[in-house]
Order: structure tokens, then sequence, then C-alpha cells
């Protein structure tokens, strides 16, 4: 509630500073959305670096519901994936794999943010004006009196038109394709498959799945005229088999190590039952075998919730003696207060 109250605040500062209005992708956003993405190349601006707002999109991942599966921090991967292809829609993931490019640095002080993909409207022009010129050739050669004999004008015609209108529905169906199968669906099926659970190429396609997101968080960033942050909740980890906890924390590292990676992962843990989990598995090599060590340098800001008192005792108390029906009415209550 507080990090959603800081984003309101955030951005009514930045309406009376004079900046920009921001915009979300939808209704009629959505279309400008899809023109950016199919037409014109991002630029990330000082003037953008300089925006104050921020949006928060958060996720939680609790470990215990992905503890049966042979790669848990699989589990991460694709919850993350799901989740930033449920906020922003399918569609505009979908173009930007097929069309959209991410974002390079502006060469100066320089405040436009979009260039024209000059490369990509020539080809789509010439693929239409082959298209054109394609059925005006059959055309000719089906309706005019006198050409109709000649079937060397209908081979071309045919040709021509059957060329450059597959150019463009297969770029309509990689849309298609990426639309039906998610990323999420494709790490699944990756993890099903045998040849890639033990090598590096099933690590590496999953890495490629997240630098997709990346650069589309990136884009979508330029975009929307504000800043984005992907909100991790990590829980339950605590109640897992001990190669998996490992695993997990191995895919936050990954997941971190590109430095323009939007992502804060909030892990909830038990200190006292992670390190021996950690120190049980082969993951502590060269480490001296410790597990706060391995911890202290996966976790860059580590604070502890102090013990509860008589009160907040009762408190809890009281809500785990609720019945069902009485949390979902909070829950409605809570929808109220927040409209």
């Amino acid at each position: 509630g507080f990090m959603r109250e800081e984003m309101a605040r955030r951005e009514e500062r930045e309406l009376r500073r004079g900046q920009q209005k921001p915009r979300s992708p939808e209704g009629w956003g959505l279309l400008l959305a899809l023109w950016y993405l199919a037409f014109y190349k991002p630029i990330i601006t000082e003037v953008h670096l300089r925006r104050k707002n921020i949006e928060f999109i958060f996720i939680r991942f609790s470990a215990w519901q992905y503890a049966g599966c042979d790669k848990l921090w699989a589990g991460l991967v694709t919850t993350l994936c799901h989740s930033i292809r449920h906020h922003f829609g399918a569609l505009p993931l979908s173009v930007y794999h097929v069309m959209g490019t991410r974002p390079r640095f502006a060469s100066g002080f320089s405040q436009k943010e979009w260039v024209l993909k000059r490369d990509a409207c020539l080809k789509l022009w010439g693929l239409l004006l082959v298209l054109g010129a394609g059925l005006s050739l059959l055309l000719v050669a089906l309706l005019v009196p006198g050409i109709k004999e000649h079937r060397v004008l209908k081979v071309v015609g045919s040709a021509v038109t059957s060329l450059s209108g597959s150019g463009l529905v297969l770029g309509a169906l990689s849309v298609l394709k990426n639309l039906l199968v998610s990323e999420k669906q494709k790490i699944e099926r990756l993890t099903n498959s045998e040849k890639f659970t033990s090598q590096l190429g099933f690590m590496s396609k999953v890495r490629g799945e997240v630098e997709v997101l990346i650069g589309f968080l990136a884009f979508m960033e330029i975009f929307e005229r504000r800043r984005l942050r992907v909100v991790l909740e990590i829980t339950s980890l605590d109640i897992c088999y001990p190669e998996k906890v490992a695993g997990v924390l191995n895919a936050m590292n990954t997941l971190l190590s590109d430095t323009n990676a939007p992502f804060i992962f909030i892990l909830a843990v038990d200190p006292s039952v992670i390190v021996p989990c950690l120190e049980q598995t082969g993951c502590m090599k060269g480490l001296a075998d410790n597990g706060y060590l391995y911890l202290n340098r996966t976790v860059t800001l580590p604070f502890s919730i102090p013990q509860m008192g008589s009160r907040s005792r009762l408190q809890c108390l009281e809500a785990a003696v609720q019945t069902r029906e009485d949390l979902m009415y909070r829950v409605i209550t809570g929808n109220v207060e927040r409209r």
C-alpha cells in the first residue's frame, strides 16, 4: 500500500513540474504502442533518466507451489514471464518478439525518444508495391481480352503476388505464433525435454527469454514515460528441499546479472533454516562451506523483523481463527477503501 501511495505522489509531482503525462497500452494507447513497436526505435535520453515517476509491478512467488517440479527456479522464471505478459497484454509482447527493438542510448543530450526504423518501412513499402504490381499483372492477364491467351503473364503475375504475399503472411504468422505460445509454455516445454535438462543450452534458452522480457520492459518504460520496476516477492523457500533452495538463489543471481534488469527481489526467509540447506548442497565450494557468506553475496540489503510482542501474537491468533468468509469479506472491504 505504501509503495502504491508513493507511486501516485511521484506521478502528481512530475505533472506539477510540467512533465509529459504518462500513458498506458490500453484502448487507443494499445494501437499507439503497436505502431511504435513496428516502426520506431526507442532511445534512452537524459530526459527519460531524470524521470522520477515510477510504477511497481508486484509478483508473488510461493516456492512451495513449485516444490514438486524438477526445476524449482524454472517456476520462478515462468511466474515472471506469465505476470509481465498478463500485465501488459499478450499482443504488445508478441509484436515485440517479431518486430520490436531494444532501446539504445542517445549519442548526445538529444530529447528525441523515437527514431523511425527506415529499413522496416522500406521493406514493408517494397513488399506492398511488389504485391500491387503482381495483382495488377494478374488482373490484366485475366480480364483484358487480347492478353487472356498469354499464359506467361498469368504465371509471372501469380508468382510475384505469392512471393510478396508470403513475406507479409510469414510476419503475421510469427506474431500469431508468439500470441498463442507464451514464454511460460516455451520454458515448460524445455523443462520437459530430456535433452535440455542437463545441458548449458537449456539455461541459455531460458536466459534468452528473460532478455527479451528485459528489452520489452525497457521499451515500455519509454512508451509509458515512467520508470518500471518488477518486484518479485519470494516466500516459502525455507520449507523446500535444500538443492531446490540453491537453485532459486542461483536463478535470482542469473536474472540480476544484467546490470539494466529492472528486477527487485524480496526474499522472505528464515536464515537459520536456509543456511544449513545451502551448506548441504554443492554450491558452497570456494566459499569455505559458509552459508551466511553466500547469502550475504546474494542479498543486497538484509534486514530482520524483530520478535513479535504479545499484541501482535493476539492479532495473528485472531486472523488464524477467522473463518474463510471473514477473510474474503476483509478483501472486499479493502477493495472499497482503495477506491
